[in-house]
């Protein structure tokens, strides 16, 4: 979504420097963050099936997943915001501007930007759908919406992934 932004030829000449670099660095953190659940959720399920007897099933595995993922997309957004100011604080408006012309120049970026965006709306849409439908227990309304868009953000993880496996390492 970057790319939206004006893009000069210039570093110096770049208007929403601040604006591009934090929503940058906020997508970024909140696919981390919700990447990261889809290992912790099936490995809660396993434990409490050995603990309490739950049986391992989409049932169970669905609304798990979607709260893992909802935690983890809204974590890793606090962390984006908290750790772009903390790296950029202090820096002169220059190096700003540098790191967000850096961030619009770089083609696999902003594809990464766009794949995981994208896959964040069809995810909320799906949580919306699923919650609606009943297929997720009733009050999950909201943690299905950021569950999905959690687990859709990781088809920009996916495409990262497939671009290093085809050699199209973004620079």
């Amino acid at each position: 979504m970057t790319s939206l932004f004006p893009h000069p030829p210039y570093a110096e000449d770049q208007p929403y420097a601040h604006e591009i670099l934090y929503l940058h660095v906020v997508r970024a953190a909140a696919m981390a963050g919700s990447f990261i659940p889809l290992f912790t959720a099936p490995a809660s399920l396993l434990v409490s099936r050995y603990r309490h007897n739950i049986p391992i099933s989409t049932a169970n595995l669905l609304p798990r997943l979607l709260t893992h993922s909802a935690r983890g997309l809204v974590l890793g957004s606090v962390f984006g915001v908290v750790a772009t100011w903390g790296r950029m604080l202090g820096r002169s408006e220059i190096e700003w501007q540098d790191r967000a012309w850096r961030l619009l120049e770089n083609k696999g970026e902003v594809d990464t930007d766009w794949q995981a965006s994208g896959g964040a709306v069809a995810g909320a849409v799906t949580g919306l759908l699923a919650a609606r439908r009943g297929k997720v227990p009733v009050g999950m309304g909201t943690t299905a919406i950021l569950g999905g868009a959690g687990i859709g953000m990781n088809v920009g993880m996916g495409y990262m992934f497939y671009t290093f496996a085809n050699g199209r390492v973004p620079a």
